[in-house]
């Protein structure tokens, strides 16, 4: 680290004489002018740290030198020494920045090198604060960027699942708790309005039981001139009433097996939301990845629900 850049300038060449000294003895390499054109061409010229000037100099006052130093470096810092101390310079001189304010003759010089370490520490202090605030900023952009460009592969994913989940020929309703049943896809909406028609509602009734706290088995139902499987799949677990999906498969079709269509898709979906998960997104982000999870669970059981023991049929108009 390069050591503090002082500039000291005074007309009184014994005092610039003593000044000097004093600094160096701190470490210091400063440089010096005699009157305020010198002073002022080497403000103009070098980068410092701290000026220590006379406020009253042959060609430019301290005040001015201060008022250009401030110009260059707004972080410059600037300890004002005069031999006529009133109380107007002195509010001029705090008002334009200076540091400090110091009159001759000084009692000791240990006055000088006193004011002269606490600038320099404060101007260490606060370049070091506006880095830090500037990391900190830069921190911060990339997170923001990061957490944008994740929401943005969620955002995509569930898309891709509402697109597959809207081209099946299945019945998808998600059923809560304790919430209403949700048509998740067209077919399902379809399957639901022919229930409506029948006299005793076999899919409502089927609906009714996944909600309780046992998943109802596998059922076959004649619903409209139409045979339909109902099956249930557990969404949560380990809750008084658990989330689930019920599946309504038309048996009616020419029997062809939709779990291969399914098979490509729900696989890319599900290793997406693992590589997602395995970031350790933000807990918000988290949930919404986790509820998609369980919906590429649903779809999965999809495939497996289509095997199995079956139920004798319940028939409605």
């Amino acid at each position: 680290m390069n050591p503090p850049r002082v500039l000291v300038a005074d007309d009184d060449e014994a005092l610039l004489g003593l000044m000097l000294r004093r600094l160096i003895r701190m470490g210091l390499s400063p440089d010096s002018a005699a009157d305020g054109v010198q002073a002022s061409a080497l403000i103009q010229a070098n980068a410092y740290d701290l000026i220590i000037t006379d406020i009253n100099m042959p060609g430019k006052t301290g005040l001015e030198l201060l008022q250009e130093a401030k110009q260059r470096d707004a972080h410059i810092q600037v300890v004002i020494v005069t031999g006529g101390a009133t109380l107007d310079s002195a509010v001029q001189a705090l008002n334009h920045g200076a540091f400090g304010y110091l009159t001759k003759p000084f009692d000791h010089l240990s006055v000088l090198e006193n004011a002269a370490a606490r600038a320099l520490e404060f101007r260490r202090l606060t370049l070091d604060n506006l880095r830090m605030a500037e990391v900190q900023k830069k921190r911060g952009d990339l997170l923001q960027d990061e957490v944008a460009d994740r929401l943005k592969q969620v955002n995509r994913q569930d898309r891709e699942m509402r697109q597959i989940l809207a081209t099946l020929p299945e019945g998808i309703l998600i059923v809560g708790g304790r919430r209403a049943v949700v048509a998740y896809n067209p077919a399902g909406q379809h399957f639901q309005a022919l229930d409506a028609q029948a006299i005793d509602h076999p899919l409502a009734s089927f609906v009714k039981a996944a909600r309780g706290f046992d998943r109802p088995d596998p059922r076959l139902v004649c619903l409209g001139g139409r045979t339909l499987r109902l099956t249930a799949v557990d969404l949560t677990k380990g809750e008084d009433r658990p989330g689930r999906v019920v599946v309504v498969r038309d048996l009616t079709e020419d029997g062809r097996d939709f779990s291969q269509d399914l098979e490509r898709p729900v696989v890319g979906l599900a290793q997406g939301l693992a590589q997602l998960l395995g970031r350790r997104p933000p807990e918000e982000e988290r949930e919404l990845l986790m509820a998609m999870a369980r919906q590429v669970q649903a779809l999965e059981g999809l495939r497996s629900s289509y095997a199995g023991p079956t139920a004798g049929v319940d028939h409605a108009a």
